[in-house]
């Protein structure tokens, strides 16, 4: 940068700044990149949540405990009890696996205070937002239960559709 001076003929003053304002300048900056950084690091490390598969949540079940989750698997429809404690709790239960012909491995997901979805059925697939605990138990948030019917989203045969067109480029 270019130093600058300026001289009143009249008095004789003289008013020089000497020297660069490329300290500041890289000093302001760098606390700028630092800020950035700081509020990165700081909103992901403290929104994240894993998702796992069942078998995911079993592997790591130790390090998982006590942090906020997501897990998904098949709803098995033999599983699911529902149970009305008094007017204001209830407990709904159901097993979620990965592998809806092997289910060898569940996993228990309890919901409290959550009413009975209609989606939850067999094979519905699940995924759930809670916290596991050391007896393979899935607690789930508060509105942490989320379903897709499988049922609901069947591929549609293409030649049933009336609005058939052809493949060859011919005009029927």
């Amino acid at each position: 940068m270019a130093d600058v001076s300026w001289t009143n003929k009249n008095d004789g003053l003289t008013l020089e700044a000497k020297g660069s304002n490329r300290l500041k300048f890289i000093i302001g900056g760098v606390l700028m990149v630092a800020a950035i950084a700081f509020l990165v690091v700081n909103a992901m490390s403290g929104n994240t949540q894993l998702y796992k598969t069942v078998a995911e949540f079993y592997a790591e079940q130790p390090q998982l405990m006590g942090r906020d989750l997501r897990v998904s698997g098949w709803v098995l429809g033999d599983s699911i009890q529902y149970t009305q404690i008094d007017a204001t709790t209830s407990r709904l239960e159901f097993d979620i696996v990965d592998d809806y012909n092997n289910p060898d491995q569940r996993l228990r997901v309890v919901a409290m205070n959550e009413p009975i979805p209609d989606l939850l059925q067999d094979q519905a697939q699940a995924l759930v937002e809670g916290q596991g605990d050391a007896n393979g138990v899935f607690m789930a948030n508060p509105g942490g239960l989320m379903l897709k019917c499988p049922t609901r989203y069947e591929e549609l045969d293409p030649a049933g559709h009336p609005d058939v067109v052809p493949v060859d480029g011919s005009n029927q």
